[in-house]
């Protein structure tokens, strides 16, 4: 999962019992996953099981639990094809107050929606959070996670979206992407409109958009940029933020732009 190394994501299958409506309190609802490891549904209220359109329904403070993965709503849907002979879990979704955490980490939202072949995930706002040990991002309107085929990962949000590094370091635009290695590790960002880098010192970048480079741990802001180090400010078309050495440069547009600042001395 996003920000974790070597993490598995949750697989589930099919294999509930004939439960079509139930109102007893916390009653466990048990599935096989595709490893053997088995779900559990509980629900305070009802667990009802609609054949005809493959769908399992679980209400009031629902929990789905896998071994150290657990997805939390006040209701939980999980669907199949009706028609296949597996009958294999497509989503999981749980609305509601929606959380989700696994060992290394967690997600939270007024809806999650986990697709189970693709092994990505949706988390919706307002206030989306993904955290875990590489950092966290949080967004007004959605956080999604797009899991490649060489399990390199993409993790993308919109709306006053923020991503705060384990250094400090924040990356802030309308919309960020965050792309992360094999491993978990992070190798770049990208974000756009009235976005801000902060350094892990508090010197700030404000533009149009901006790319990281997490191997250089280089910065680069374009478009109406403004650079903030305590009092003193530079304007420009580009600036190039060095995130580690704390060095930085603004730049004109070469086509007779010009850059300025206002340089305040302690």
């Amino acid at each position: 999962m996003f920000l974790t190394s070597n993490a598995t994501s949750p697989k589930l299958r099919s294999g509930f019992l004939g439960i079509c409506l139930v109102a007893l309190a916390a009653l466990p609802m048990g599935v096989a996953a595709q490893d053997g490891t088995p779900l559990t549904v509980e629900a305070d209220d009802i667990l009802e099981w609609n054949q005809n359109d493959g769908i399992y329904t679980a209400k009031g403070n629902a929990v789905a639990i896998q071994g150290d993965k657990v997805i939390r709503g006040n209701i939980l849907v999980a669907t199949y094809d009706p028609d296949s002979e597996e009958r294999d879990i497509k989503t999981v979704t749980a609305t509601g107050k929606a959380a989700f955490k696994d060992e290394t980490s967690r997600a939270s939202g007024s809806k999650f929606i986990y697709r189970i072949a693709e092994e990505d995930y949706r988390v919706e706002g307002p206030k989306a959070v993904v955290s875990g040990s590489r950092g966290t991002i949080t967004a007004d309107t959605s956080v999604d996670l797009d899991t490649r085929d060489d399990e390199t990962q993409k993790m993308t949000a919109i709306g006053k979206a923020i991503y705060t590094d384990s250094n400090g370091r924040v990356f802030a635009g309308n919309l960020v992407n965050a792309y992360f290695a094999a491993d978990g590790s992070l190798t770049a960002i990208d974000a756009e409109g009235n976005v801000k880098v902060t350094s892990a010192t508090g010197r700030e970048a404000t533009g149009d958009a901006a790319t990281y480079d997490a191997g250089s741990e280089f910065a680069t802001v374009t478009g109406n940029v403004e650079i903030i180090d305590g009092g003193s400010r530079m304007l420009g078309d580009r600036a190039e933020m060095n995130l580690k050495t704390g060095n930085s440069r603004m730049l004109s547009t070469g086509t007779g732009g010009r850059v300025s600042g206002v340089l305040q001395s302690n």
